[in-house]
């Protein structure tokens, strides 16, 4: 009985050395996504998804892409470098846009929702950190994506 478990044995070993060396470790590459991507809005000639490689600053994103003849282009740093999954709005151009890095208590208080306490906010903010994007206006309290959305026609850099 030992010698028929011992044959037994011996035959199971013998299949699965066998079958070991016939399998190959498999090799995964996984290829990095490279490919980068920002959400454009407003007076952009192409609105929606647009996808990048490697490093991008919004002027090279203005010259891909294409503006409106009546874009507000004083709301972008053009120097500024994209960042994956961000969000860029470009107003169209008009005579009574305020600027974030340089108008007065008096100006920002003229926008519709904006008090005297906001507007000092805003001034605060900018003399830390100039502001890089309208969108940046945001990161100040008091400042929802719902409030921006109705301001955002009259901002500029």
């Amino acid at each position: 009985m030992k010698k028929i478990y011992f044959g037994i044995s011996l035959v199971v070993l013998f299949v699965c050395s066998f079958i070991y060396e016939q399998r190959l470790p498999v090799q995964r590459i996984e290829e990095s996504e490279s490919q980068s991507y920002v959400i454009l809005s407003g007076a952009f000639l192409q609105e929606g998804t647009f996808y990048y490689e490697g490093e991008l600053n919004v002027s090279g994103l203005v010259n891909q892409v294409g503006v409106s003849k009546d874009a507000n282009l004083s709301c972008l740093n053009m120097t500024q470098t994209l960042t994956d999954e961000q969000s860029i709005y470009l107003p169209i151009l008009s005579e009574n846009t305020i600027s974030l890095n340089t108008s007065s208590l008096q100006q920002l208080m003229s926008l519709k929702g904006v008090g005297e306490k906001t507007a000092q906010k805003i001034i605060d903010y900018r003399e830390a950190t100039p502001f890089l994007f309208i969108e940046d206006i945001m990161k100040i309290s008091g400042i929802g994506e719902k409030t921006f959305i109705k301001l955002r026609d009259q901002l500029c850099l």
